[in-house]
């Protein structure tokens, strides 16, 4: 196989190796070479090295742990899965788990809860949301501004189903970021970003049950998941804020 990376898309199966330190030194030099000249892709590896930063540092308290049954399964829903071209990037991150060690067995197990359901449902989605939670603001930051009506509008014109998006409150220190699909969910989610009490929060929208609300701890995150109105809704905070019962019960009036 050439090293060399002709466009974008030649990096997706040389990410993991790179990103984990365990890439040929021929490979590691064209990605350097690639990433040099290319702004979009060095932001992709940095939200991707963050992500395996976060998993790689709890991964002791991790259980979500994919089977090889579920390795394959997922392997093969990659291989045989041919998305449009616009959504070749969120769709290629199956593709890519398949090389990876810890995090690869991680994200698996998530993407088990999306393609094919777990036992341990819950908590997988809890994982999902903080390894997108923390790509997402690695990718987007957290200074932007951004309308909440108009974001509203656009999601259900781009996605086909509505969502109802919690205003900017200077009053809460909230402000809205940004509103885009859920990277771990293959866009399943909506995924609201918001900056609150100077942090990063998110908040996600699923079309589906869950099946109970909870409070999970999971990589240093805490995550509060309710189902209302025939959707599951979720916040990922940065920490262990204290007064998170207060953002939840916000969002729980303010977010459809």
């Amino acid at each position: 196989m050439s090293q060399d990376i002709r466009n974008c898309a030649d990096l997706d199966e040389r990410l993991a190796p790179y990103v984990d330190g365990e890439a040929a030194p021929d490979s590691r030099r064209a990605v350097d070479a690639h990433l040099a000249h290319c702004p979009e892709c060095r932001t992709h590896v940095e939200a991707e090295a963050a992500a395996r930063t976060v998993v790689h540092s709890h991964r002791d308290t991790l259980s979500s742990r994919a089977s090889e049954t579920l390795r394959a399964r997922c392997e093969t829903a990659a291989a045989s899965f041919q998305p449009p071209l616009s959504a070749q990037r969120s769709s290629s991150v199956l593709r890519r788990w398949a090389p990876l060690s810890l995090a690869a067995t991680v994200l698996l197990a998530v993407a088990g809860v999306f393609l094919f359901g777990l036992n341990n449902r819950v908590e997988a989605l809890a994982s999902s949301l903080v390894i997108d939670h923390v790509k997402c603001f690695a990718t987007t930051g957290s200074t932007a501004s951004a309308d909440p009506q108009q974001a509203a509008v656009r999601w259900q014109q781009d996605q086909g189903w509505p969502i109802t998006v919690a205003d900017t409150d200077p009053s809460e220190q909230l402000r809205l970021v940004n509103v885009r699909r859920c990277f771990t969910s293959d866009g399943r989610a909506a995924h609201l970003l918001y900056a609150w009490r100077g942090t990063a929060l998110s908040v996600y929208v699923l079309q589906e049950n869950a099946g109970r609300d909870c409070v999970i701890n999971k990589m240093g995150h805490e995550t509060a998941i309710w189902c209302a109105n025939g959707r599951t809704y979720a916040i990922v905070a940065d920490g262990h804020p204290a007064d998170l019962s207060h953002i939840v019960d916000y969002m729980k009036a303010r977010v459809r």
